[in-house]
Formats: C-alpha cells, structure tokens, sequence
C-alpha cells in the first residue's frame, strides 16, 4: 500500500509539460533587428527606420500536421526625406508555412510586392548538430539547443521542447526531436520565441495554402533577387524618381 501512494505522490508532483502534447496553437513574437543592415556610419538612414520591429504568429498543430503564419503585423511605415528617398518598411507579409508529416508535403505561401507565390516540395531535413547539456524552460517546457545554417549560410539557433512530439517549427523550420519554441536566425537579427500557447483549435484552418502562383525555389530566389537585389526584404529603399 505504501508502494503504491508513494508512486500516486510521484505522479502527482511530475509537471503537466512531462505529458505530449499532440494539438494546439502556440503563438510566437518575432523581433528583428532594422539596423543590422544599415552601415553604423549611416546614421542618417539609421534616424529614419526604427531599431526593431515586432511581429506576431501562430503555429496550429494537429494530425501530424502543422501551419504557421502571421497574426498581428504593424502598418506599413512610409517617411520621405527632402532629398527624394523614401524608405519603406513592410507590414508583415502574408506568407504560409504548411507542413503535412505523415505525406512529407511541403506548401509555403510566399508574399513579394502584393503577388502570392506558392512553393510545393517534399519536407527535406536540415544538418542540426544537438548541443548537449545546454536547456532552457519555455512557456513550462524542457528546451534543448540545437544548431544550424541556413541555405544563405546564417546561422541558426533553436529550442525544441521534446515533449511536443511534433517535428516542426516557425516558417520552414523542422528535422529536430519535437516543436522549436525559440528560434535565433544570423545573431540576434531575427529572434523568434513563443509566448503563449493555446489549447483551443479549429482543426478546418490547419490546410495548405492554395492561392497563389507555383514556382520553384530557385525561381522565387531570382524573382526576389530582381526586386531587391542585395538589400533586406524588411527595408525597402526606393528612389522617388516620379
């Protein structure tokens, strides 16, 4: 008898993040940096952008699928210096980030310049490396730290809670033992965390995205590349030659 309230007792004290967690909506903040790809010396540029910008998103999971996408985005910012620039920066756009594991499909809806895109492609892995030793609690999960590099060669840093099963991730993020809740993409420039999670889901809005134009990465890749060349896609510097 005593065997058996002392394993009630054990239950009982254990954190209610130990048990999976196989559905909900986490809702994440994403900050990124507006001056890291402004010359310091340039401050006059520098006084006309803001230093960081805050976005939010959901990520709905359930059914071994997963869907991420913006919810709350700032209004477009215009200001116009009298030398005729005019910096633009960005609302959030409206891209899409669908992911189906039991199929390996991937869907990602991508914005540029008021035109949707879609990208379709099997879900591939990424190289992470697994930092042992090195955790974190977030929202009440366990975190473990794994790292990375994009395709573009930043570096990436993630927290992945393995009590949430599910091998996903904010926009295309995946390939790790459970859901990552922090992400740090080139230093700081783009910190991605979860704030919230949320039990409540409407399983009808957890579908690929199906409005848009298909292309290929590498086709988005050019498109992008014409558009803006070099610069940050959250920065838009225009000449007001009209």
């Amino acid at each position: 008898m005593r065997k058996i309230v002392g394993a009630l007792l054990i239950l009982a004290g254990l954190h209610p993040a130990i048990a999976q967690t196989t559905e909900g909506k986490i809702v994440y903040e994403q900050k990124v940096d507006l001056h890291r790809r402004i010359p310091e010396d340039n401050q006059h540029m520098r006084s006309m952008v803001p230093p960081s910008r805050t976005t939010k998103y959901e990520l709905h999971f359930a059914d071994n699928q997963s869907l991420f996408k913006a919810i709350e985005e700032e209004p477009d910012m215009t200001e116009q210096n009298n030398g005729g620039v005019v910096i633009r920066i960005g609302g959030s756009p409206e891209n899409e980030y669908y992911k189906n594991f039991s199929t390996k499909k991937l869907v990602e809806k991508r914005e540029l310049m008021q035109e949707m895109y879609l990208l379709e492609d099997s879900i591939k892995s990424i190289s992470w490396k697994l930092e042992e030793g090195e955790t974190k609690t977030i929202l009440g999960h366990l975190c473990h730290k794994a790292t990375a590099k994009t395709a573009r060669g930043f570096d990436i840093e993630a927290w992945y809670a393995d009590d949430i099963s599910l091998s996903s991730g904010p926009q295309g993020l995946r390939g790790l033992p459970g859901l990552v809740l922090m992400t740090d993409i080139n230093k700081s420039e783009f910190v991605t965390t979860a704030v919230e999670f949320r039990n409540t889901l409407k399983k009808s809005e957890l579908r690929a995205p199906n409005n848009g134009k298909k292309v290929s990465e590498a086709e988005f890749a050019k498109i992008v590349k014409d558009a803006f060349g070099d610069q940050n896609g959250g920065v838009r510097i225009v000449t007001n030659d009209n």
